[in-house]
This record gives structure tokens, C-alpha cells and sequence, in this order.
């Protein structure tokens, strides 16, 4: 009995044990079928990752064009060339690496010293340099592929704005378009050796980087090119902090020419992109308008006829020598005794007070809402990024607006509005978007802003003021070619100064009429200084002989 019961004891001891055995060998066999089939995959793909690279391939930022698909601005291949302290071993290769890049030995090691993990040394080196760096297969150097943004035709530089070292777009036409021009980034990646090379069997796969898209704009580059050395010369005979022009096709809105350029003493005019970011009082270039509301109004027409002295007080008293209240006081350019004077005369001899004679038989409110029509007040909606709309002065408590709004003050425009207003006057009164791109796919917008007829008799005042034998633009008068267009003198306000009594905003503004429609330009000489003769510069006598120039040139067949 004794015995059996050992016996037992022994018989479940050996079960016991064989079940854990069994078990055990059921988990093994688990575990390596796992690792085996099942796992598989992840291990492959971690030991891979012990020897994978991972290679950016940079997308191609779009190529900028002018309207003769000249190349204004492209990306040429080049390298970034980083450095990973934690993978070196040995910084002989400073004393190679630093003639070639321009770089001070001490810089590379304090750089290498401050960052452990990856830092850049010098982006966008050219294309063979960054190929001789990297046949060296120095230790810790990466060579990343980059496209540096190189532009070829400085008259069109600063329209076209700057790229980051990144390659986005951080001012200008380069900012505005970025999405369009920049792509999207592919990938290499491969099995690498422990010294970084492809190991020519190993898995490679590779996302192709999809290409930025091209610009091709309305740009004139010869024009564009032109316009630059005329306002080079207007700057040192003007003695101006700046020259801008923009010039238009009426019908269309492709811009033609959006130059600017500065003097060396430019310390208040300090902005870029003027013609489209800073606002100015346009002076007597804005009379077309608010005299145009009265005549739209049927207040007045051409052969209304006036009385005009030399200078009116819209506060009594004050064209008093002694008087300090002169801001009721309002002249014109050059003494004269009283003449009868009709309005196309009026224009056409620019009289400050004639205008004022006529504009206060409105209301500033009419006068507003009929500028407001042409785009002053609002954006233009050109492709230029940090636009201004421009403003209207509070007129509540103000007795001098309108005088002063009717001459061209109590106004902020900007170049770009004036631009679209004469462009509205000149292609038979019709709204238009103006565009630095070529080739829009769009008609004239048909939506009418004004009628053709007060377009055209409009039109004609501006020409009268070119062909009239006291016009203010008779300068521009050529055999040949239809201008019209109005001069503008502003006295220049200086941040933190207030209106200068030497220098002037000086500007033309007109149309000339070719087989493509009415071309619009816009010239302005920025802080202009007055002559030794007079103290005083008119649009006349500095930005239309420049408006002459550009014309000669995009009209050349006349």
C-alpha cells in the first residue's frame, strides 16, 4: 500500500514536470515561429534603420520670366553643407574646408564646439564645390541638395523680392507667389555603408520632388532696364530721395513697368515697393477727377467760365502776410492778374484756384464718392504684397477740405490708384485689374465706371493740357503721338518734420494711344529739391521729361 502511494507520488511529480517541459517547448516554438514569420518585418526594418539614410531632394522653385520670356529670376543646383559634431572624429578637414567656403578656421570650431548635434554650415554653395566636399567623404559633412535663387537683371530686383535660405519667398513677387513658384520636396532613401556610401545592392526608394510652376510676367525688362538709368539721372539733377514709375495697358491691366529706384541720401523714403506701399498727396494730377465729378454732375462743362485771380482766401484774412492761419489761403504757381478762364483753360494752365472756384459748387461728400469710384481708398489688388489702400482726411470740422481736397490734398493715394484711375479715364471709362502677369486670361471688365462720353471728353481735357499752348505737359508734345495727361507738385512730408518748404513730390500722369490701346504711366520723383531759380519743381520741368523718354521707347514707330 506503501509502496503504491510513492509510486503515485512519483508518477504526478513526473507529470508535473513534463507538463512544464511541454509547455515551455510550446512557447519556445511560438516565440521562434513569431520571430520567424510574423515579426519578421520589424526586425528587418530596425536593422535597417541602424543603416538607412534619408536624403532630401529639394524641389526646383520656379523660374520668373518677363513678357519676352527673358529670365528674370531661376534656381541652379547647389549644395547646403551641414556638420554633425557627434559623427566626427578628426577636424583636419577644417584647414581644407575653410578656404573654400570663406570661412575662418576659429568660426567652424567654435560653430562645431557650441552645437552637438547638426547645425548648417554655409547654404547654397555652388554646384562644384559642394561635388569636391563631397568626394572628400570627410566624417561628420553632409552635403544636402539645395537650388540657389539667382537674379539676373537687377532692374527687375527688387520687384521681384527675396527667397529665405530655405528657398520661401520672404518679400516681393517671390513672397506673393511663394505656393506657386516653390514645389514640394521629395525624399532618397537608401542603404548606406558605415562610411555613408550607397550600398549598390541595398533597398533605395524615392519620392521624385514635384517642381515649383513658372511665372511669366507682364514685365518689360528693357523698358524696365531704361526706366531705371532715366531715374538714376533724375535723382542727381532733381536731388529726389526716390524715383518710381509704373506704367500700364489700359485695356488689359498687365503692368509693363514697375521700377523704382533710390538716391544714396535716402533716409526718408526708406521702403520698398513704393509705387504700391506709400502714400502721397497727388496734388494737381488729381483736379481730372474732382473736377471730373462736377461735369459727370452737369454742374459745370468745358466752356464754364470763371474769373480767376492769383490766390483766394477761403478764411477771411488769411493770405495776410501776417496772418498765421495761411491754410486758408490757396495760390497759383505764378502771379498773374485776374484772366476769364474756362474750365479745359483752367486745367490746362493747372490754376490752383480756378479749381477751387469749381469744385467748391459741390459738396466734399459727392466729390468723395466719385473718386471712391476709380479705386482711391481701396487696394488695387496688383500682385504686390503689403498694398495701401490709401485714405480720406476727417472732413467733419475741416472749412479748407474741399479747396484742398480739389488740388490734390486732404488725400493719401498711392501710385498704383492713379495708375488705375487714368486708366479708367483713358479706355472709355470701364473698371480694369491691373496685373504683373502676362497673357491674362480675361477680358476688359465690362462693368462701366464712368460713361464713354465723359471718358472721351475727359480725355480730351488731358490732351489739351499736352497740345494746349499753356499746358502744363507741353514738354511731351512729339509729331505723331496722341498724349494726355496732367502733371502733379506736392510739397513732401517728412516723418517727424512735417511739409517741407524744399522739397516736393513731383509726378506725371497721363495716357499716349497705341495699336494695343491706351498705354497709362506714372512718374514720381520723390523729395525733389527746388531749383536755385525758383525754390520750387513742378511735374513738368522733372518727371515728364522721364515720361517722354519711356514713351519714344515703347512707342518707337511714331
Amino acid at each position: 500500500m506503501r509502496f503504491n502511494r510513492n509510486r503515485l507520488k512519483l508518477n504526478i511529480l513526473f507529470l508535473t514536470i513534463f507538463s512544464f517541459v511541454l509547455f515551455g517547448s510550446f512557447l519556445f516554438i511560438q516565440k521562434v515561429y513569431s520571430l520567424q514569420f510574423i515579426e519578421s518585418d520589424h526586425f528587418q526594418d530596425q536593422a535597417l534603420s541602424y543603416r538607412e539614410r534619408v536624403e532630401v531632394l529639394e524641389a526646383k522653385r520656379g523660374t520668373i520670366y518677363d513678357k519676352h520670356f527673358n529670365v528674370l529670376a531661376s534656381s541652379i543646383q547647389s549644395y547646403n553643407v551641414a556638420i554633425k559634431p557627434n559623427e566626427i572624429n578628426d577636424l583636419g578637414f577644417i584647414k581644407v574646408l575653410s578656404p573654400i567656403l570663406g570661412i575662418d578656421e576659429n568660426k567652424i570650431i567654435n560653430k562645431i564646439t557650441e552645437n552637438s548635434s547638426f547645425f548648417y554650415l554655409k547654404r547654397n554653395v555652388d554646384f562644384e564645390t559642394g561635388q569636391k566636399i563631397k568626394s572628400w567623404n570627410y566624417k561628420g559633412i553632409h552635403l544636402e541638395q539645395s537650388n540657389k535663387r539667382n537674379i539676373y537683371d537687377e532692374s527687375t530686383a527688387n520687384l521681384i523680392g527675396l527667397v529665405d535660405p530655405d528657398g520661401n519667398g520672404i518679400e516681393g513677387l517671390e513672397l506673393y507667389f511663394d505656393n506657386y513658384l516653390q514645389g514640394q520636396n521629395g525624399e532618397l532613401r537608401y542603404e548606406s555603408a558605415p562610411n555613408g556610401a550607397i550600398i549598390p545592392q541595398g533597398e533605395i526608394k524615392t519620392i521624385q520632388p514635384k517642381h515649383g510652376e513658372d511665372l511669366v510676367l507682364a514685365i518689360d525688362s528693357e523698358l524696365q532696364y531704361l526706366t531705371e538709368n532715366l531715374c538714376n539721372d533724375a535723382l542727381v539733377d532733381t536731388g529726389a530721395f526716390k524715383c518710381s514709375v509704373v506704367f500700364a495697358n489700359s485695356l488689359t491691366g498687365e503692368v509693363l513697368i514697375s521700377s523704382e529706384t533710390s538716391s544714396l541720401d535716402n533716409k526718408y523714403f526708406n521702403i520698398d515697393l513704393i509705387s504700391a506701399r506709400a502714400y502721397y498727396e497727388p496734388g494737381s494730377a488729381l483736379k481730372i477727377f474732382t473736377i471730373g465729378s462736377l461735369i459727370e454732375s452737369d454742374i459745370v462743362d468745358e466752356n464754364s467760365s470763371y474769373l480767376v485771380e492769383d490766390e483766394i482766401e477761403i478764411i477771411d484774412g488769411s493770405c495776410d502776410d501776417n496772418h498765421e492761419g495761411f491754410k486758408g489761403c490757396f495760390k497759383d504757381f505764378l502771379k498773374h492778374e485776374p484772366l476769364n478762364l474756362t474750365v479745359e483753360e483752367i486745367i490746362e494752365r493747372s490754376s490752383n484756384v480756378g479749381t477751387i472756384k469749381i469744385v467748391n459748387n459741390s459738396n466734399i461728400d459727392n466729390v468723395e464718392e466719385f473718386l471712391k469710384k476709380f479705386g482711391f481708398g481701396s487696394k488695387t489688388g496688383v500682385e504686390l504684397s503689403g498694398e495701401s489702400k490709401g485714405s480720406f482726411t476727417e472732413y467733419n470740422t475741416c472749412k479748407t477740405c474741399l479747396s484742398s481736397l480739389s488740388i490734390g490734398y486732404s488725400i493719401n493715394t498711392t501710385q498704383y490708384q492713379m495708375v488705375k484711375g487714368y486708366s479708367i479715364i483713358a479706355n472709355g471709362g470701364n473698371d480694369i485689374q491691373l496685373s504683373l502677369l502676362r497673357n491674362l486670361d480675361q477680358n476688359i471688365n465690362q462693368k462701366s465706371i464712368i460713361s464713354n462720353d465723359l471718358s472721351n471728353r475727359l480725355k480730351k481735357l488731358l490732351i489739351n493740357v499736352v497740345e494746349g499752348d499753356n499746358g502744363t505737359g507741353k514738354s511731351l508734345r512729339m509729331s505723331g503721338y496722341v498724349i494726355g495727361g496732367k502733371t502733379g507738385t506736392s510739397r513732401t512730408y517728412l516723418e517727424g518734420i512735417g511739409y517741407s518748404d524744399k522739397r516736393f513730390n513731383t509726378s506725371f500722369t497721363g495716357f499716349i494711344e497705341t495699336n494695343e490701346g491706351p498705354i497709362v504711366g506714372s512718374v514720381i520723383l520723390w523729395g525733389a529739391l527746388g531749383s536755385p531759380i525758383s525754390e520750387y519743381v513742378t511735374g513738368g520741368s522733372t518727371a515728364a521729361p522721364i515720361f517722354k523718354n519711356i514713351v519714344r521707347n515703347l512707342v518707337p514707330d511714331k
